[in-house]
């Protein structure tokens, strides 16, 4: 048997949540992140999807306190005050195995809640039927992945599997489910149950596309026994290792037989550390830590997961939800607009040290974002057209006028693969309306009486969709499209209405923030298989023999640098046929939170963003009360520093 990671399995990149699920999780806005998807990715470090999907690009406190084995946390009207009676540091399990993640802290403690944005409320919680970023993160708190990778080095870290084998050939994975994994209702976790994953998102029935992709590359998994399972995979392919061990548990004694498709809110049994408490639609989602985890046994998990109850409130409308964090109404709160961070986050609470304003840099990768052309639509298939709106999107005043030059313009759809972030071979397309024209009139187009672009007597016109409230940049580039002839209109819905209708691929042009993995596989993403599958993430919908070919190739290059050659001519290519208006991308994080908090040495974990939150932070018994005779006194405290590298 071989191990995973020798030299034909050799990755300088490492597999987790937000960093990897961030690379399908999708945001269904500039202003909000792959968590905000693939918040792109959805995300705690500890997988909870399969390798293709998580790989492929995808869709940016609680006033109570719970029980615990430390006692009882102490309520207060904001936040959570807490003594160190309340929240002893736990001490080190004898009876636990394994190694300790580093990025956990040993100072953590288990005790409190916390409040975090959940945005707008999804349509269904079930990432795998409904992939979005809020669902991933709630999912992965919830269920765990057979094996992950270390969170700071290139090599595997066993979740709910304690040991593997790879054969000779890398195509057979035998997976053992660690004997101390139970489900919450008490029942052992079996290899069925992780066959029952594969039955359930291979089922034709089930709306499971994104995670169908890499999965097709492996027969059935085989029960070897009670707490053995094997995969085989069909071909050759350098993710097929992940791909089998991002495989999770499902609980088959309570799934089978049911809809799939139809189990959206509720999940009653769960193998993860947190379970849903309390739903109320439209309003929030409450997890519960389950401290009768069987995870606790495993010293990669001290020290994480540590508060009794984490409470996701929905919010649409981003400046509500900045109010909503100036009254502790949430207790940490990540920021995606530009001119909200830049104009309204130094208030009073952050002058005097009470709330912490930070921004951070840290190695996650970078995805892109931009509009969706969708080519399935006769108008957009001729690649001038596309060309065309691309030179009439003023990113550039954008940038200045409304998001303070925080940015920086894209070229690429991997620019993290290039120096200074920017594909050298690739047009950079600046403002320029006359070229847009010229390309307009070149593709069979002419301005009619009414001032309007025309061909063969049907007007050209298009159609945003967006489930935003903040309309600036698309009403400034309809203005911009105006100008030239091109009917454009902004049609506003619901976040479940926006899904559907990108699940349908009724669209014309999407605003999308794409995450970025650190591995990287761009098939779901960009394959012609996949692009008129209901629910893709193609979500363009390309179809390009060149791009398929790329695809295919970089599939049997298992050397990352030669796949990375091959991943920036895939770049050059999708430059060529532009199946986006290309946007602009941040290179760091900001995020607000309340000074009560103990955090990992560099607030975050080395990949991830905000999604770390729930898994790494803690109430801090010393700052909480220091906050709560600050603010009852008037008193400052010291500001912690800004910018954290």
């Amino acid at each position: 048997m071989r191990s995973a990671l020798n030299a034909r399995y050799s990755y300088s990149t490492s597999y987790s949540l937000r960093t990897i699920l961030s690379s399908f999780v999708f945001c269904l806005s500039s202003n909000l992140s792959i968590l905000s998807f693939m918040k792109t990715f959805s995300l705690r470090n500890l997988l909870a999807v399969p390798m293709a999907a998580a790989l492929a690009f995808a869709l940016v406190a609680c006033n109570e306190s719970g029980d615990s084995k430390s006692g009882q946390a102490a309520k207060s009207k904001k936040g959570t005050a807490v003594s160190e009676a309340d929240c002893p540091i736990l001490p080190l399990d004898s009876t636990a195995t394994g190694e300790f993640d580093p990025i956990a802290s040993k100072e953590a403690r288990a005790c409190g809640s916390i409040t975090l944005w959940g945005s707008a409320m999804p349509k269904s919680f079930n990432m795998w039927e409904d992939y979005n970023s809020f669902s991933a993160e709630l999912m992965n708190m919830m269920f765990e992945p057979l094996v992950s990778l270390h969170t700071t080095e290139d090599r595997e870290v066993g979740i709910l599997a304690d040991k593997w084998e790879v054969s000779e050939d890398g195509k057979t994975f035998t997976f053992h489910v660690d004997p101390r994994a139970k489900w919450s209702d008490g029942k052992a976790i079996t290899a069925e149950d992780v066959q029952f994953y594969y039955d359930v998102i291979m089922d034709e029935k089930n709306l499971t596309p994104i995670f169908k992709v890499g999965l097709s590359r492996f027969e059935r998994p085989e029960v070897v026994d009670s707490l053995t399972v094997r995969m085989t995979a069909k071909e050759s392919h350098w993710g097929n290792f992940w791909e089998a061990a991002g495989m999770l548990a499902f609980p088959k004694h309570v799934w089978g037989g049911k809809d799939f498709n139809k189990i959206r809110y509720e999940f009653p049994v769960v193998s993860g550390p947190y379970i849903i408490k309390t739903f109320r639609e439209d309003r929030f989602v409450e997890l519960q830590r389950r401290s009768d985890w069987w995870g606790f046994k495993k010293n990669w998990n001290h020290g994480k997961y540590n508060f009794q109850k984490i409470r996701y409130r929905f919010m649409n409308d981003q400046t509500k939800a900045l109010e909503a964090f100036k009254k502790q109404d949430f207790n940490a709160y990540a920021i995606y607009t530009s001119s909200i961070w830049m104009k309204q986050t130094d208030f009073d609470a952050v002058k005097k040290g009470w709330a912490v304003k930070q921004r951070i840099y840290n190695k996650e990768p970078i995805g892109f974002q931009g509009m969706a052309i969708n080519l399935r639509k006769p108008q957009f298939q001729d690649v001038r057209v596309r060309r065309a709106l691309s030179y009439l999107l003023n990113r550039e005043a954008m940038n200045e006028k409304y998001m303070y030059g925080q940015y920086f313009l894209l070229n690429s759809y991997y620019p993290d693969l290039w120096a200074n972030n920017q594909n050298p071979t690739a047009p950079v397309y600046s403002y320029n309306p006359e070229k847009a024209r010229a390309l307009f009139a070149e593709a069979g187009y002419k301005v009619n009486g009414e001032g309007v672009l025309e061909k063969d007597g049907k007007p050209f016109a298009i159609n945003f969709i967006t489930s935003q409230e903040d309309l600036r940049h698309l009403t400034l580039f309809q203005e911009d499209l105006k100008k030239v002839g091109v009917v454009a209109t902004i049609e506003q819905m619901s976040q479940s209405t926006l899904r559907k209708r990108l699940d349908d691929a009724d669209f014309d042009l999407y605003w999308v923030n794409w995450g970025a993995g650190r591995l990287r596989d761009p098939e779901a993403s960009w394959i012609s298989t996949t692009a008129m599958q209901k629910g893709t993430n193609n979500l363009a919908g390309v179809q390009d023999p060149v791009v398929d070919s790329l695809i295919n190739l970089q599939k049997t290059e298992f050397d990352l640098a030669k796949r990375n050659e091959i991943l920036k001519a895939l770049d050059n290519r999708l430059a060529e046929i532009v199946p986006y208006v290309l946007m602009w991308q941040c290179d760091h994080h900001r995020i607000l939170y309340w000074n009560r908090y103990g955090t990992p040495e560099k607030i975050l974990d080395q990949f991830n963003r905000e999604d770390a939150i729930p898994v790494y932070w803690w109430v801090d018994p010393v700052k909480s009360v220091a906050l709560d005779k600050a603010m009852k006194s008037g008193e400052s405290l010291p500001i912690p520093p800004f910018d954290i590298r």
